[in-house]
């Protein structure tokens, strides 16, 4: 994990709870899934939650799906996957009425 991820999940961690956004568990999801992909970028915009993803350091596909599918706990509304010119990215939505949405 890169130094401007550890720093943002750091600030993350300071929001707290947003209604249905519990930012010490997506924190925590998204240690998890550094451990078997490189977390390039985390990026909060509105409501929606932006990973940039590189390479996987190890697992197989089956470890991969069983961390991502966690997110289903995280209580998000929708969740997609994106192939940019940047890399690969994975969406995570949820429920935060525009005056209590953040940027990170």
């Amino acid at each position: 994990m890169n130094e401007e991820v550890k720093t943002t999940l750091t600030q993350l961690r300071k929001i707290g709870t947003n209604l249905t956004f519990e930012s010490e568990f997506v924190a925590y999801f998204i240690e998890l899934l550094d451990k078997l992909i490189e977390v390039v970028g985390v990026k909060m915009n509105g409501n929606t939650l932006e990973l940039l993803v590189g390479d996987t350091k190890k697992g197989d596909p089956v470890d991969i799906l069983n961390i991502v599918s966690k997110a289903t706990l995280l209580n998000v509304t929708a969740a997609w996957y994106e192939e940019t010119p940047y890399g690969k990215m994975l969406y995570f939505e949820y429920y935060i009425p525009p005056w209590n949405q953040f940027k990170l």
